[in-house]
């Protein structure tokens, strides 16, 4: 991964770790949407929810849930063809693609879904996540 990459991927993961004592991403349930699982990593997360290990486990990318970052309830890196992929899960439409639009800022392909989104490293990867969970390159 970039130095530019893992330091925005830092900053993101600052920022929104900041704001969640203000209240801001703090775990609300949402309306099911497609991959969600029964079961959670984390106790106060609603079982109808789209959930980031899911989506790394459809993938074929190896890694694991970090936790939450701005805008995001839940996110994850994972290795997919030798590129670092950070993949994350959201409430709604506009904190993904607010989450896009700061992660953009440092780098790496993005690959966007239905109320997911993820910064790959190399380009190839970002198509294979794209092919293998429905989302789109941009």
């Amino acid at each position: 991964m970039t130095r530019r990459v893992a330091t925005g991927i830092a900053m993101v993961i600052a920022v929104g770790g900041s704001l969640m004592g203000c209240g801001i991403g703090a775990d609300d349930p949402g309306t099911p949407t497609a991959d969600v699982v029964e079961t959670s990593s984390s106790p106060e997360a609603s079982p109808e929810r789209l959930r980031v290990a899911a989506l790394m486990d459809r993938a074929g990318c190896d890694g694991s849930v970090i936790g939450t970052q701005l805008y995001s309830y839940e996110t994850g890196r994972c290795d997919l063809g030798g590129s670092t992929v950070t993949i994350a899960v959201f409430e709604s439409e506009q904190q993904r693609d607010e989450w896009v639009r700061v992660g953009g800022e440092f780098g790496g392909t993005v690959v966007v879904g239905g109320g997911w989104a993820a910064f790959a490293e190399h380009p190839e990867a970002a198509d294979a996540l794209a092919g293998s969970l429905s989302g789109a390159v941009r």
